[in-house]
């Protein structure tokens, strides 16, 4: 189980040895995921359209080191400076993005590979030697390596799906990458109270693990009473909605996602394919019949969308959390913190991709009278970022 380092302590030489293990289990790991390709020219293919190249994936997050290192006057020296600028930036999903191939000039696999071998001797070098006091802060030059790091797991999920999205003859299995094999009817889904409550959301700065700028802060709401669903909603679930012309129905669709269907022609979700006999699932590294007790995976325009179609069908209101609902959810069934489950070393939700490089289903793992109520899917909310 990988286990972020706290920032507190009171050894700093173990403090330096765990985050150095960290460190090499997180790098080589993200390398690993990249082991499923199978065709080197697919490293220069655009899984999406509004994405770089494979291979930008594969470098950048080598580049983000060495990139905050200077940054923040911790080294005086680049590695390679024409891989850095290439690999410093990426694109967001909009179609405006600077997407034309005229100006990349990608380097091969080999480079790239070279590069991060380089970059991981660097840092493992960087770790060796740094002073480091504790608690960490975040003026202190280890709390840009975590970031580091967090960022390289960030993009092992955001890089999973790209993979995903390759031709399938671009891709094999992989066994460091095992995808469930547990697959059936899906469970009768059914809305459950959640009681009134507050709920403070919000980092605060002597927190014992690393955080992302957006975590801090204090927001604090009292929740009315509402009602959630036991399980997310499964493929199955949403089959119906597909089968009965969702996709076609506007009255269901906000304007964006008019727009988002006219732009990519979807009639179903991103990672079905349509079969003989209904539909496949592209998972990582394989085909398989749809499985109908897995949550299906859709983006937020898609989630409301459905939400909008079950409230005319079961003729009650029904929309996607709020972020203080959502929070008030994981509240009243009394989900671990992170420091909880991973101190007894307990596997709590399909989630970081350690269990599994796919979903299980949706009746796996119990939280409270819920499930999934971390871990499995990303999960969206109605709540403006």
């Amino acid at each position: 189980m990988l286990k972020m380092p706290t920032l507190h302590g009171t050894d700093s030489e173990q403090k330096r040895k765990e985050i150095k293990e960290y460190f090499k289990l997180c790098y080589k790991r993200y390398e690993s995921l990249f082991s499923i390709v199978s065709d080197e020219n697919a490293y220069f293919q655009k899984a999406d359209p509004l994405r770089h190249p494979i291979i930008f994936y594969y470098g950048h997050t080598a580049t983000f080191f060495i990139n905050k290192f200077k940054l923040a006057k911790i080294i005086d020296e680049r590695v390679d400076p024409r891989l850095e600028s290439i690999f410093a930036v990426g694109v967001d999903e909009m179609s405006w993005d600077d997407l034309n191939e005229a100006h990349y000039d990608w380097p091969t696999l080999a480079e790239t590979q070279a590069y991060r071998d380089e970059v991981y001797q660097r840092v493992s070098k960087l770790i060796d030697t740094l002073p480091l006091e504790l608690p960490i802060t975040d003026d202190s030059p280890w709390w840009v390596l975590l970031m580091g790091i967090e960022h390289e797991n960030i993009h092992l999920e955001t890089s999973s799906v790209l993979l995903r999205q390759l031709p399938f003859k671009s891709v094999e299995q992989d066994s460091r990458w095992k995808e469930c094999e547990v697959v059936g009817d899906a469970p009768k889904n059914e809305l459950l109270d959640v009681n009134a409550g507050t709920v403070t959301l919000g980092k605060n700065k002597d927190a014992k693990l690393f955080g992302w700028d957006n975590e801090y802060g204090d927001h604090q709401a009292h929740i009315p009473a509402f009602k959630a669903a036991k399980y997310l909603t499964s493929n199955a679930e949403f089959l119906d909605f597909v089968n009965e012309g969702g996709y076609s129905n506007n009255t269901f669709w906000c304007e964006e996602g008019k727009a988002w269907k006219s732009y990519t022609h979807a009639e179903y979700p991103m990672f079905w394919r349509k079969a003989d006999a209904g539909y496949i699932l592209r998972t990582l590294s394989r085909e398989i019949d749809l499985p109908m007790n897995w949550p299906v995976e859709v983006n937020q325009l898609e989630a409301s969308a459905f939400c909008k179609w079950k409230s005319q069908k079961e003729g009650v209101k029904i929309t996607l959390p709020t972020e203080d609902e959502y929070i008030r959810l994981r509240d009243e069934s009394k989900v671990p913190s992170y420091l909880e489950w991973t101190a007894k070393g307990e596997t709590i939700a399909n989630i970081n991709l350690e269990g599994f490089a796919s979903c299980v289903p949706v009746d796996t793992y119990e939280h409270g009278k819920f499930y999934d109520v971390i871990g499995n899917v990303w999960q969206w909310s109605r709540t403006p970022i």
